[in-house]
């Protein structure tokens, strides 16, 4: 009977370890992405009658946008002027 050395049980059991822990990780990103699917609000079509839909994208069409001021200017306020200061001569 050939015995089995340390180190190729030690080879086997790693290779066997290498092989749980992709399989599980496979499975975990397969269930990590079928819940992120399924949570996702643009998945969802819930029945709305006529009335309903219409009331909702007249609604929406009068929002102002994120931060609700309508404005998009970008810049300092009309009685702030900009000046650059230098410290050369």
């Amino acid at each position: 009977m050939e015995r089995v050395s340390r180190i190729a049980t030690a080879r086997r059991n790693s290779r066997i370890a290498r092989y749980a822990i992709g399989a599980s990780a496979a499975v975990a990103l397969a269930a990590f992405a079928a819940a992120a699917r399924a949570s996702h609000p643009g998945s969802h079509h819930p029945s709305v009658s006529t009335g309903q839909a219409a009331a909702a994208s007249s609604s929406s069409s009068q929002s102002y946008g994120y931060f609700g001021s309508g404005s998009s200017s970008i810049g300092p306020s009309g009685s702030a002027s900009s000046q650059i200061q230098s410290g050369g001569s």
